[in-house]
C-alpha cells in the first residue's frame, strides 16, 4: 500500500518544498511516500501524465511489492509497456540494488546453532562488561542474529527481570526463537539458583507466545556456561 500523497501530479503545481527532489534534500528520503520515491526514480511522467501521477499509476494494485515483482528478470520489458524501456531499467536496477542488501544483511548475520556458537558470540560481545548484563540473542528461522537486546546491565538481580518486555520485543522483531544471556563478572559462569529459576520463568512465557527460548548461557571469564549443552532445558 503506499502512502498518501500529494493529489497533483505534475511537479510545477507544488510548492518547492513539496517536490520529491526537494523534500529528500531538507528532509531525508525516509520523509517520502512511495510514489513520491518512484516518482524520483521515474524523473519525468509519460506525455500528458505527470511524473507524480504515472508514480501512483504504476503503484496501483500491489504497491511497492506488485512493482517489485514486475522489476524481477523476464518481466522487465512489461514494466517498460507502461513507462518505457529507461524508467522501467532504473526501477529494476534500484530494486536489485535492494534485493542484494537484503541478501547481505542475511549473509553477514551471525549464525547461532548451537551453544558454541553462542558462546563465542557472548565471550566477544561482552568482552568489556565490567557489570552484569542480561539480554536476549532473538534469532529468525534460520538461526541467525536478528537483533541483541539487553534488558539491563548491573543493579538488578535477575529474579526480578520478568519475561513479558523482552518477549514483546521478540514478538515485534519477528524472531523465530531466542538465547537469553547474561553475565558473571566474578570470572565463574556456573548458574546461581536465581539463574535457574529465571530460566525456567522465561522457558515457559516463551511457549506461551511462540518465541521459544533455545538455550540460557552464562558467560564467564574464558568460559561459559550452556543451559542447552548440559541438559537442563
Amino acid at each position: 500500500m503506499t502512502a498518501s500523497g500529494p493529489k497533483a501530479g505534475r511537479l510545477g503545481e507544488l510548492p518547492p518544498a513539496d517536490r520529491p527532489r526537494e523534500k529528500l534534500v531538507a528532509r531525508g528520503a525516509d520523509a517520502l511516500t512511495d510514489e513520491e520515491l518512484v516518482a524520483i526514480l521515474l524523473g519525468t511522467g509519460r506525455a500528458g501524465t505527470g511524473v507524480l501521477e504515472t508514480a501512483r499509476e504504476i503503484l496501483r494494485g500491489n504497491g511497492l511489492r506488485g512493482l517489485l515483482a514486475r522489476s524481477e528478470r523476464g518481466r522487465v520489458r512489461e514494466l517498460a509497456l507502461g513507462i518505457g524501456t529507461a524508467k522501467a531499467c532504473r526501477i529494476a536496477a534500484a530494486a536489485e540494488l535492494a534485493r542484494r542488501l537484503a541478501r547481505a544483511e542475511v549473509e553477514e548475520r551471525p549464525l547461532i546453532d548451537a551453544p558454541e556458537a553462542a558462546g563465542a558470540y557472548l565471550a566477544t560481545a561482552l568482552a568489556t562488561e565490567l557489570r552484569e548484563v542480561m539480554g536476549a540473542l532473538l534469532l529468525d528461522s534460520k538461526n541467525r542474529l536478528l537483533h541483541d537486546e539487553i534488558v539491563f546491565r548491573g543493579g538488578v538481580s535477575s529474579a526480578a527481570v520478568q519475561p513479558g518486555p523482552l518477549l514483546r520485543i521478540a514478538v515485534l522483531e519477528g524472531a523465530a526463537a531466542l538465547i537469553l544471556y547474561h553475565n558473571h563478572p566474578s570470572g565463574d559462569p556456573a548458574p546461581s539458583p536465581e539463574d535457574r529459576a529465571t530460566t525456567t520463568r522465561f522457558v515457559a512465557a516463551g511457549d506461551v507466545v511462540g518465541v521459544p527460548v533455545r538455550d540460557h548461557v552464562v558467560v564467564g571469564r574464558g568460559r561459559f556456561f550452556s543451559f542447552r549443552r548440559e541438559g537442563l532445558m
